[in-house]
């Protein structure tokens, strides 16, 4: 297993937010490099930049930390699609770059099955040691050629909109503060979609 040192400065800093290192945040950390040189752009201190992101995984971390999406500006925006697709649209140049992950890991297979013997506690200490360095090797080698797993196209889209203040209400049922642009006519009042 890799030390942390082994590993780029930025790479460190998105490891030390994520919590570890794994090829997930390594699929992430190779998408924003690859979107950064194709949109010439190194993040967004407000909304100047928007990422789209097509999944949920380990990935879109290092798309926070590298690029300033993030969920709180509203420049991250999440569509549950399932794949390892990140859109990047720059405001100020009206710019757009779609980037998909189009190879996996040499060693998918093995790896899966490395990983359902783990899960079924089948096992060996050489199993684990193997499903270690095969996925270390995938990550080392998304971070030191991050264009050879994916295909970057330029796109043409329209600017995503901004991040919208909106005004609270009480929900009628719990009475939490609530979006009303997120709430639902409950039998003739105004609630939030839990309880509803």
């Amino acid at each position: 297993m890799n030390s942390l040192n082994d590993y780029p400065a930025d790479f460190r800093k998105c490891a030390e937010f994520h919590g570890h290192v794994c090829p997930g945040l390594a699929i992430g950390y190779a998408a924003v490099k690859a979107a950064s040189g194709a949109l010439n752009s190194s993040g967004s201190e407000d909304e100047e930049l928007v990422c789209i992101v097509e999944n949920n995984s380990c990935s879109v971390d290092a798309v926070q930390v590298l690029m300033g999406c993030t969920f709180g500006k509203g420049n991250l925006i999440f569509r549950d699609w399932g794949k390892q697709v990140f859109t990047f649209f720059d405001r100020e140049s009206g710019k757009a770059v779609r980037i998909s992950l189009n190879r996996p890991s040499p060693h998918r297979d093995r790896i899966h099955e490395l990983r359902k013997k783990m899960e079924t506690g089948q096992a060996t200490d050489k199993d684990k040691s193997e499903l270690h360095r095969l996925r270390d090797e995938f990550t080392l080698s998304l971070i030191a050629e991050p264009t050879n797993f994916f295909e970057v196209k330029e796109i043409t889209m329209e600017a995503p909109e901004y991040a919208q203040i909106v005004e609270t209400s009480p929900c009628s049922i719990c009475g939490e503060q609530t979006m009303t642009s997120r709430m639902v006519n409950k039998d003739g009042s105004m609630a939030c979609k839990g309880c509803a």
